[in-house]
């Protein structure tokens, strides 16, 4: 994917059209379904699928990612909030961007600077090599870490809602089931090919055999295996400022331990919700929506204070901006600038042929 110019977003519109939002629905549904077995589906012929999504993913509006987060091969998350240099602040965000672990970065409104989601192997990888990286960028004045103890619900949850419950039902049967975890190695996938997806969730078989020198009929079963066997996610994305909910609203809760479920049951039900995970540290919920206005903020904090009496919200914020999100660099509105860094998987995914 090419770098996207701001000057390439002049003319975009600022609201999609209905049949874009069910494209893009279709795909966070099935995120490398083909244009042809959408076509039917949508009541679109496959060319003119092809062509709305090319323009939408060209002005970074849309774009299927493919992260590391809750996969197989990096299990553990955390949450890392940074104090750092007001002065340094553009220095900072560009250091940490570049940290492959660092997988979205959110500038806050509140107690912390920056916001982190850093995706790891392990937590001795987090210990003796994240943070360390992360507290050596000139300008980190200070980090606080909270580990993901159970991610209930994460952005791969969020979408358009713009299908009909039959096509929702026939798109979600285009999309590969991912198999129960199982104990042993992970099967042998190339690195390369999974970088390739980090790039662009959607490129074909094809076309990363042909760039790698790779058999196609070989590519495609590694990229079945990574998805089978849960090595990759895949995440069709959609920028901010289309998305009718342009503000992300953030809470550090505090909930019994025996609450946890039921908070999250409910979470799950609440349109705009994009994160909802249990957390080592001083407040024990992380909750992430998006929000059509600032004013919601408190209708939510009432749904959740009515299916769980017992939380108690230590903070809110709003974030002003997200610089990067599962590897994505995001610009203006949040739309993807063509910049990605691979997830942090090269260190634990046998190569191909080793």
């Amino acid at each position: 994917m090419r770098a996207i110019a701001e000057s390439d977003h002049l003319y975009e519109p600022s609201i999609l059209d209905d049949e874009d939002l069910q494209l893009v629905h279709a795909l966070q549904l099935a995120p490398r379904a083909s244009w042809t077995s959408l076509a039917p589906i949508l009541g679109v012929h496959s060319t003119t699928l092809a062509a709305r999504w090319k323009r939408l993913s060209d002005a970074g509006i849309a774009w299927v990612a493919a992260h590391s987060v809750n996969t197989r091969l990096c299990p553990v998350t955390a949450f890392i909030e940074v104090m750092c240099e007001l002065t340094r602040r553009d220095e900072v965000i560009r250091a940490l961007t570049a940290i492959p672990d660092v997988v979205s970065l959110d500038i806050s409104a509140r107690h912390r600077d920056l916001l982190l989601v850093i995706s790891v192997p392990t937590i001795a990888h987090l210990s003796e090599h994240t943070l360390r990286l992360i507290a050596a960028v000139p300008g980190v004045e200070h980090i606080e870490t909270s580990i993901c103890t159970r991610m209930h619900v994460g952005g791969d949850h969020w979408s358009a809602q713009s299908l009909g419950p039959a096509q929702a039902r026939l798109v979600s049967q285009l999309a590969p089931r991912v198999r129960a975890r199982q104990d042993g190695p992970p099967p042998r996938v190339h690195v390369a090919v999974l970088d390739a997806l980090a790039a662009d969730g959607r490129r074909s078989a094809s076309d990363i055999a042909r760039v790698l020198g790779l058999s196609e009929p070989t590519v495609r079963r590694q990229i079945r295996a990574a998805i089978d066997h849960g090595l990759v996610n895949l995440r069709c994305e959609l920028a901010q400022d289309v998305s009718g909910t342009p503000i992300t609203a953030q809470w550090f809760a505090t909930v019994p331990a025996s609450e946890h479920e039921a908070l999250a049951r409910r979470v799950a039900t609440i349109p705009g919700v994009r994160l909802c995970a249990s957390t080592t540290g001083r407040t024990n919920i992380l909750l992430t929506f998006w929000l059509r206005s600032i004013s919601e903020v408190p209708r939510i904090e009432a749904l959740l204070a009515e299916a769980v009496p017992a939380v108690v919200f230590r903070e809110s914020a709003i974030a002003l901006r997200i610089v990067k999100r599962v590897g994505w660099q995001l610009g203006n509105g949040g739309r993807a600038t063509g910049e990605i860094v691979p997830p942090p998987w090269g260190d634990t995914v046998p190569r191909y042929g080793a």
